[in-house]
């Protein structure tokens, strides 16, 4: 804790989408270090109630990535951007693939430009592992990527951006790709929630649980505080040019077990489960390779 203070101390960052879930709780850790954070969200998804604790400790920017002076500006005088900002249902992005284009893609040229513009020493970029489509065996970084829907194909163009700043201009640049994230504040209120959150929601409230698919697909499920840890030590070398990382506990569960391992925790067991076809574009299994991951956290000196 002590070593990763003395580092983000008094470092200007930008966290775009850090109003969202998981920037939220990066934002957090990083004012608990010292860092003098700036956040820039257009609160599509995030919500300044995820801020609450720490508002008057940031600057905060309602804008949008997709707007390339409005990326020019935020970027101007930063020490590390942490790009958080994205469309991330898969639904809209089905719906609405040019939007999640503009957005992903276009959104994260923006900032890169602002980066290299600036100066910025370091760039963290959140990707998902929505890039390997189905794997039979535990996903490893150089894996053939087949995305299935326009999110995850956003999410590998935005990458390969991100290797050619890091090779055009020195950017170190570093995608971290996440499995799935679970913690406090992910929203439960719409068709594509988060299963954990939803789950436990419909559990403690005696609520039916709806599994689309037949509850046999796999995940790997890695907590929030763990990908806010990978981002701050990984962030922090300057040698990771055009890295890919997987973040993940490198552990699957079926859908089904993760529903009994939930009974257990909440004391309560499912009032009924029901199923529904696999929605289009969803993953059937999914697991990583986290040695690399494992590596650079041990070799992390912060």
């Amino acid at each position: 804790m002590e070593q990763l203070k003395n580092f983000y101390q008094g470092k200007q960052v930008l966290v775009t989408g850090g109003a969202g879930f998981i920037g939220s709780h990066l934002v957090e850790k990083l004012v608990s270090l010292e860092a003098k954070v700036t956040v820039l969200d257009n609160f599509s998804s995030g919500s300044i109630s995820n801020l609450k604790n720490v508002l008057a400790q940031i600057n905060l920017n309602y804008a949008d990535v997709s707007i390339p002076y409005v990326c020019a500006k935020a970027t101007q005088g930063k020490d590390i951007v942490f790009h958080l900002a994205a469309l991330v249902s898969v639904p809209q992005s089905l719906q609405f693939p040019e939007i999640c284009h503009k957005i992903n893609v276009f959104g994260t040229q923006n900032i890169l430009d602002g980066c290299v513009n600036s100066n910025i020493k370091s760039f963290i970029f959140s990707s998902s592992c929505a890039v390997y489509g189905n794997k039979s065996n535990p996903c490893k970084e150089d894996d053939e990527a087949m995305p299935l829907s326009p999110y995850a194909k956003s999410k590998l163009d935005a990458e390969q951006l991100c290797k050619k700043y890091a090779s055009d201009f020195g950017l170190n640049a570093v995608s971290l790709r996440y499995f799935n994230v679970y913690g406090d504040r992910q929203k439960i209120d719409h068709e594509y929630a988060a299963v954990v959150a939803k789950f436990r929601h419909n559990l403690e409230n005696k609520l039916p649980i709806t599994i689309f698919g037949d509850g046999y697909q796999t995940r790997d499920f890695v907590h929030v505080s763990e990908v806010v840890d990978a981002n701050l030590k990984i962030g922090a070398p300057d040698n990771l040019h055009g890295y890919v990382i997987n973040v993940a506990s490198g552990k699957s569960i079926s859908i089904l077990e993760l529903i009994k391992k939930l009974e257990k925790e909440v004391g309560q067991k499912a009032v009924e489960i029901t199923f529904q076809p696999a929605r289009v574009g969803d993953i059937t299994y999914s697991t990583a390779n986290c040695e690399k991951l494992k590596r650079l956290m041990q070799a992390s000196q912060i």
